[in-house]
Order: C-alpha cells, then structure tokens, then sequence
C-alpha cells in the first residue's frame, strides 16, 4: 500500500528534474545562439576592416595588418577590430588614407 505513494513521490521529482534540466538546456542553447550571432559580427566587420586598411596609405599599415591578424588568431576579433576602428577609421574618416587636401584657391 506504501509503494504507489513513493512510485508517485519519485515521478513527481524525476518530473521537476526534468523540467529543471530543459530550462537549463534551452537557457544555453539561446546563450550560444546570441555568441555565434555575435561572432558572426564581429568576423563580417572584421573582413571590412581588412578590406578599408587595404587601401589605406598610412605608415603604420603594416603594424594594424598584424594587429588584426594576431587579433583573430589568438581569439580577440572583437578588441582588434575595436582599437583599429576608434584609432585609425574614426581619426582619419571613412574615405581611407590621409585627411583630404584643402582645396586649390584660384585667382
């Protein structure tokens, strides 16, 4: 008479368990979700960054080129493209290479 009360106390846990163990699942599955559509980001940008040092003429080109490398190579897409970004794009403008010329006075 004892054994379907603990049948049914042991269901009801497995049950909770159960549930437990989906929310945690489904709680990592978004997590990596949001990562891989992060990184995707961060790569795409990165292939644009690489595109706009290409031509750009700076004397520091070749230091930034291994800079972004080494940044997706050892994992740090992100802060490579980040440092790139705010130090060289936003200092020089988005049209590449030096700041534009004053234009020609005529007389």
């Amino acid at each position: 008479m004892l054994t379907p009360l603990l049948a049914q106390t042991t269901t009801g846990i497995e049950a909770a368990g159960t549930a437990a163990g989906a929310a945690i699942l489904g709680g990592f599955v978004i997590f990596w979700i949001i990562f891989g559509l992060v990184t995707l980001v961060f790569f795409i940008w990165w292939i644009v960054l690489l595109i706009d040092l290409s031509k750009r003429d700076f004397p520091e080109k070749s230091t930034w080129m291994i800079v972004l490398i080494l940044g997706f190579l050892l994992g740090f897409v992100w802060l490579a493209d980040l440092l790139y970004y705010f130090m060289v794009v936003k200092k020089q403008g988005k049209a590449g290479g030096s700041a534009p010329a004053a234009p020609a006075k005529t007389e």
